[in-house]
């Protein structure tokens, strides 16, 4: 585990990326999770000003990861942040800036919703066996969360019991997608905005190759519990315009998602709920996370066959 590394550290890192250059101020980004996001203000030797990110991981291995992945989706299309420095004594990356700010409370939901899912099937469009991926972890066939029940129900979500059983003995069949790089984690946390587009995405630690529904099933539940299960199928049907696919383990793919969610929220609706607080979704409540996390989860069953 990486101690997150002090301003003169932080300012020492920006230097070896701009030799001679004079750092003015560091500040805190909010809204990191999984890693400390410091902006940087630094002046260059010819004078001229700009904005980089220093990213700190809890592990160097990750940073390692995520610094050797974006170098490789720079021009491919896909919104990231161009990487200039790893370095492994503090797990950090110096990445460049890019404008934005997660937005929870879009003007134009239908848009936001377009634009996130144009940008996922982007991701899973990207012709990936010109590059050496062998860094990244590959997805199993099955349900990952199978493997890490909880040691007692959560009474949010009596229906837990129920998704693990029929996941379980459920009868996966062989998938006909492509397996396609997967980010892992892309929710409306990880999308950037400015002025209603999408700027960034942002946070690829979690990033693996496989079944690209994996992916969109995450997305989907992240969604349907923010903005509602209506939303989260407005997505997919952006998505699937964009990007066709053999959808048959959708359902399958949606229950192991609820099944992350439901570990991620844990018991305490109530402090995941404040999150959101602050970017204006007081809106967002224990009440409405059960409802409509658990409406997703009908909707999966429903849509399950055997």
């Amino acid at each position: 585990m990486n101690h997150s590394p002090d301003d003169e550290t932080v300012a020492r890192l920006v230097q070896q990326v701009f030799p001679g250059s004079t750092v003015q101020h560091i500040w805190t980004l909010s809204g990191g999770i999984s890693a400390m996001m410091r902006a940087v203000a630094v002046q260059g030797v010819d004078g001229r000003s700009q904005t980089v990110v220093v990213r700190t991981h809890g592990q160097t291995a990750v940073a390692d990861k995520e610094y050797h992945l974006l170098h490789i989706l720079q021009g491919q299309g896909v919104k990231t942040a161009a990487p200039y420095l790893l370095d492994r004594s503090t797990g950090s990356l110096v990445l460049a800036y890019l404008p934005g700010e997660m937005n929870f409370a879009p003007a134009n939901l239908d848009s936001h919703l377009c634009q996130m899912a144009a940008q996922l099937a982007q991701i899973h469009r990207l012709e990936i066996a010109p590059h050496d991926l062998s860094f990244l972890p590959e997805a199993g066939a099955g349900c990952d969360e199978l493997g890490r029940e909880r040691p007692s129900a959560n009474p949010n979500f009596p229906c837990e019991q129920t998704i693990r059983q029929t996941t379980a003995a459920y009868k996966l069949p062989p998938s006909a997608n492509k397996p396609s790089l997967l980010h892992g984690d892309f929710w409306p946390g990880n999308c950037l905005w400015r002025a209603g587009k999408l700027t960034a995405v942002i946070d690829w630690e979690d990033a693996i190759l496989g079944d690209p529904l994996i992916d969109l099933a995450q997305s989907r539940s992240e969604i349907a519990w923010i903005f509602g299960p209506e939303a989260a199928e407005l997505f997919t049907d952006q998505y699937r315009q964009q990007l066709p696919l053999d959808e048959r383990h959708l359902p399958y793919r949606d229950l192991c998602a609820a099944l992350r969610q439901i570990r991620l929220v844990g018991d305490d609706l109530a402090g995941f709920a404040a999150y959101f607080e602050g970017y204006s979704r007081t809106d967002i409540t224990p009440t409405t996370i059960r409802q409509n996390l658990n409406t997703f989860i009908d909707n999966a069953l429903g849509g399950l066959t055997h």
